[in-house]
């Protein structure tokens, strides 16, 4: 079932994953919870999220995109065209790739998902030439502060899973996180 360069049957297994595995649907919220939660507090303003395939395809109208973050990162894709990406901006994307395997590490002991999170992050490390030693640093200091950052806003990740749950927008879905931040926490 390889046609439209795998979209079909990415597609029909995940409909069938969130159909008839709950464990499978809340761990793809979950994750891309991880992914918004932490894209939002780091200065990264979320735009839209899908959680299926098929919500991919009706929003989007293509069979090649799973559920997923998107963000408004136009400085990001500007310093990754001209080649010179800040260390801030490397930092803060490394750390939203990871968001959503740290979120499942956290929840569940282990992630499932995320092979294309962790592909397109040491594809970028790569492309600015860095070295695997060099690579495997920035990956470890992402994780770390990711997993920090999470553990320290576990009540708006998981206020803001159950809103993705519902569909809500991404406006409702970034007052959920900022009424869940209290100022202790900041």
């Amino acid at each position: 079932m390889v046609s439209f360069n795998g979209g079909i049957g990415t597609l029909v297994l995940d409909t069938i994953g969130h159909t008839f595995s709950q464990k499978y649907h809340n761990r793809v919220i979950q994750h891309e919870a991880g992914h918004f939660l932490i894209a939002y507090l780091l200065g990264i303003l979320p735009k839209g999220y899908t959680l299926t395939s098929l919500d991919a395809l009706k929003k989007e109208g293509s069979l090649n995109i799973q559920a997923g973050t998107a963000f408004v990162d136009f400085e990001f894709i500007e310093e990754v065209n001209r080649g010179k990406v800040t260390a801030t901006m490397l930092n803060r994307f490394s750390c939203i790739a990871l968001a959503g395997v740290a979120t499942e590490y956290l929840l569940f002991g282990y992630a499932e998902g995320g092979l294309f999170d962790t592909n397109q992050l040491d594809a970028l490390l790569k492309s600015l030439g860095f070295t695997q030693k060099k690579a495997d640093s920035q990956v470890r200091w992402a994780v770390l502060n990711t997993i920090l950052i999470l553990r320290r806003h576990e009540k708006a990740r998981s206020k803001l899973a159950e809103a993705m749950t519902q569909g809500k927008s991404v406006v409702v879905c970034i007052d959920i996180i900022e009424k869940s931040i209290s100022d202790d926490d900041l």
